[in-house]
């Protein structure tokens, strides 16, 4: 065989030997599954503007979420974000149903909340509350909070604050337990 062709041999198993080791090395990455995501979980924060607010889904992870709930309660949860007129963002706990954020009656997030489908912070009147029309929503209604989360209204427990801050543009939560 000419020098040529064993060069062009030898460059050809070398090839055949990269592409079998590339195909080894993804092969063992997709057996191991989803790799682990880089740090706690986090909510896009970088577009709400001072006075606004977003909900967010609550991670399944229970070292994140409030004591005494479990990753399969996440499910049950919301979490509000809000940006005051001062450019801090605020993070807090709501029970849902049925998708949407209820009004909390109890001391524990374990238990369900009044259904509203329009509970939300009202930036000028400086407060979060049902603000639900519907007949029947009177009970609902009664129950407002500050922007802070601090209870305004006789009976209602104030709003579980979401252990939390903003880095680089995404509320970050941080471990509880």
């Amino acid at each position: 065989m000419p020098p040529s062709g064993r060069l062009l041999a030898t460059v050809l198993r070398a090839m055949v030997a990269a592409a079998a080791l590339s195909g080894l090395v993804l092969g063992w990455r997709y057996a191991a599954g989803p790799s682990d995501p880089d740090g706690p979980p986090s909510v896009r924060v970088l577009k709400l503007l001072p006075g606004t607010f977003m909900w967010a889904a609550a991670p399944d992870d229970a070292r994140y979420l409030p004591d005494g709930l479990r990753a399969a309660d996440a499910a049950r949860l919301k979490l509000l974000l809000l940006r005051d007129e001062d450019g801090v963002v605020r993070g807090f706990w709501l029970p849902q149903q049925d998708g949407r954020a209820s009004v909390p009656v109890a001391a524990s997030l374990a238990t369900p909340g009044i259904p509203c489908d329009d509970l939300a912070p009202d930036f000028a009147a400086g407060d979060i509350a049902c603000r639900q029309a519907a007949s029947g929503m009177g009970f609902g209604q009664r129950h407002r909070w500050s922007l802070q989360g601090r209870a305004l209204t006789p009976g209602t427990p104030d709003l579980y604050l979401a252990a939390g801050r903003e880095v680089d543009g995404d509320w970050v939560l941080q471990a509880v337990r």
